[in-house]
């Protein structure tokens, strides 16, 4: 296993707000390690992204913390907000936005955005749990 961990988060909401998920990829050397998805109910999209980094830094922290890690994710916004280029403006996003922050810095984790084609598992997982969740 090498020392680099690639984490692609993402969340979702059908109707922004309305029925939610979040999930998250991990990999290593292109292998993938973990596959996660939850509902969430009722919440906005930006509220499921910060759910997705929160659940899968949790995750990374429990088991690989030892390890350099790269995450990735389709939500500029939330990139932009946690590298201090945007304000929060949004107070039901301030706790899940100081959570990750916080999550972020203590794992020394890099965050990027990357174009949603390049997160499609990721996506993907986030649709099908909604889906079949909220009918």
């Amino acid at each position: 296993m090498s020392d680099e961990i690639t984490v692609r988060t993402d969340g979702g909401a059908q109707g922004n707000p309305g029925p939610a998920a979040s999930a998250f990829v991990v990999e290593n050397e292109k292998r993938i390690i973990c596959l996660h998805s939850e509902y969430i109910g009722w919440a906005t999209n930006n509220q499921a992204e910060y759910r997705a980094l929160i659940m899968a830094l949790e995750y990374v922290q429990m088991n690989f913390s030892d390890k350099k890690i790269k995450i990735f994710t389709d939500s500029q916004l939330m990139v932009r907000q946690l590298k201090g280029k945007y304000k929060v403006k949004s107070q039901n996003l301030v706790p899940l936005w100081s959570k990750a922050r916080k999550l972020v810095e203590k794992l020394n984790a890099s965050l990027e955005w990357c174009k949603r084609d390049k997160n499609r598992l990721a996506d993907s997982l986030v649709e099908m749990i909604r889906r079949v969740k909220s009918g």
